[in-house]
């Protein structure tokens, strides 16, 4: 028997939220792999986007950047009309553009202010509810961007692959989708248990199609999302001493690793999963 190949020679792949992190990892290893891979990101003005895409290009292979508010239904569909234009088609979708605790993306330049700002709604919440001190603004917006960029960008792109009656959609969730209880009141927490909720459906819908449609859970990976935990000491050992099988974040290829096997020939016959990269956090450390 033979083995499926984890080639991507010939894919046109587009990632979103490329410009660092799980996001540039991501597309990386795709291009890696043997794809030409289009990145997208809200911002662009930083040059992080374009050294992405010069990565790409120095593995051989073809890349388009493109801003976007994945958001805004017209934003989503102009970015891949360009795509299609540059490349003739979409293969491989990777939804892993989003926002973290907040509605704005996590930068190194605002950490403190927003750190303060999290401190005061704790206090409050500790002696109140998170229900009364969660801004409706926040909850919409953080929902709009993770929950609902997924469901655009698949949506336009799924156009496409149904056409070809193939394709693979792979959607970056987070463990703390599994969070019980209060936790689960955090609009990001919420929005990552609709990707679980909404790959399954999809996959569902697009099977007849040959789509296959799957999601990455990670936990514990060193980005800028994570840095209210590696800033703190005391709050790093605590989670890597939850983290068995690294006893240390993860680094974002972790993630790129698993999104190339569900882009791969090797995941073929698999669709409407959801696998966590965290090294054991979700088993050792109660959600």
């Amino acid at each position: 028997m033979s083995i499926p190949s984890l080639s991507l020679t010939g894919k046109v792949a587009l990632v979103t939220g490329a410009r660092r992190g799980i996001g540039t990892a991501i597309a990386i290893i795709l291009a890696e792999a043997g794809a030409d891979v289009a990145i997208a990101d809200l911002v662009v003005q930083t040059g992080e986007l374009a050294e992405v895409s010069k990565k790409i290009e120095q593995c051989g292979r073809r890349s388009l950047c493109i801003q976007v508010d994945i958001s805004k239904q017209a934003d989503v569909e102009i970015m891949v009309q360009k795509v299609v234009n540059e490349f003739g088609t979409i293969d491989i979708l990777v939804n892993n553009a989003g926002v973290g605790h907040g509605n704005t993306p996590d930068e190194p330049e605002t950490f403190d202010a927003t750190m303060q700002g999290s401190a005061e709604r704790v206090a409050r919440v500790l002696n109140e509810s998170l229900i009364t001190n969660m801004p409706k603004e926040e909850w919409e917006q953080t929902l709009a961007i993770n929950l609902g960029g997924c469901y655009l960008c698949s949506q336009a792109v799924a156009k496409i692959m149904i056409e070809r009656k193939k394709g693979s959609i792979i959607n970056i969730s987070s463990i703390m989708a599994f969070a019980r209880g209060r936790s689960l009141m955090s609009p990001y927490n919420a929005s990552k248990r609709g990707i679980v909720w909404f790959t399954e459906g999809l996959a569902s819908d697009l099977a007849k199609h040959h789509i296959r449609v799957n999601a990455i859970a990670p936990g514990g990976i060193m980005t800028e999302m994570m840095r209210y935990i590696w800033a703190f000491p005391e709050r790093l050992k605590n989670i890597e001493n939850n983290m068995p099988l690294s006893n240390s974040l993860l680094p974002a290829s972790a993630c790129a690793q698993a999104v190339l096997f569900f882009a791969s020939d090797l995941s073929e016959f698999i669709t409407g999963q959801t696998i966590c990269v965290d090294a054991g956090l979700s088993v050792t450390q109660p959600m």
